[in-house]
């Protein structure tokens, strides 16, 4: 009957060993998953920042352009 506990003692404990080790390594991949996803979020809202000055300037243009058609002179 001992040797039946201690068996099922040493059997539950290489799986919550290998329970933990699954725990840490995953949490280690989220971190570096999650690292990653926030370099390329920087990246994206440099060029949303770079398009928004891009669109900014043209629609200026386009303005500038509607007032000489309208008018037949700039202003």
């Amino acid at each position: 009957m001992e040797e039946q506990i201690f068996n099922s003692m040493i059997q539950q404990g290489a799986f919550a060993a290998l329970f933990v080790w699954m725990l840490f390594t995953t949490q280690k991949k989220n971190e570096q998953r999650e690292e990653q996803y926030q370099k390329v979020i920087e990246k994206n809202q440099d060029v949303i920042t770079k398009q928004a000055e891009a669109f900014g300037s043209l629609s200026k243009e386009v303005s500038e352009i509607k007032q000489i058609l309208g008018n037949g002179e700039r202003k």
